[in-house]
């Protein structure tokens, strides 16, 4: 799958620029990945040189386990998933755009606030949704 046989150029532009403003806004942001729901990179930015087709896999598995665990539960739609371990954590952010479900990645290090990188997630979400 090609990011630009759904999206405009101008979008992939767009979807990496604020995966970089959100690496150098919030301390310890080492990679932020959008991909598409079935698990295809769309944009990406990193410090660390991580595997931006393996980060769209991994986010799209797990937001598809939120999902799946907030229906079950009745909450209602998945927003975001977060994995904190004891080196750092992750966060899935669920969004949409131009009719396509999306989800973003974000891997931080042990150094990164979680209130932080939330905070920019849901801005990243909310920037690329309202474009």
């Amino acid at each position: 799958m090609n990011p630009s046989d759904l999206f405009s150029a101008a979008f992939l532009r767009q979807a990496a620029q604020e995966l970089q403003a959100m690496i150098d806004a919030a301390v310890g942001i080492r990679s932020a990945v959008l991909a598409t729901v079935d698990g295809f990179a769309v944009a990406s930015a990193q410090t660390d040189g991580s595997d931006s087709a393996r980060m769209a896999a991994l986010a799209s598995s797990i937001a598809s386990i939120g999902s799946v665990a907030t229906q079950e539960a009745g909450l209602g739609r998945c927003a975001s998933v977060t994995l904190n371990t004891d080196q750092g954590f992750a966060v899935v952010r669920q969004l949409r755009r131009d009719g396509h479900d999306l989800v973003m990645i974000g891997i931080s290090d042990g150094q990164a606030l979680l209130a932080q990188v939330m905070y920019q997630a849901n801005q990243f979400a909310r920037r690329l949704e309202s474009a």
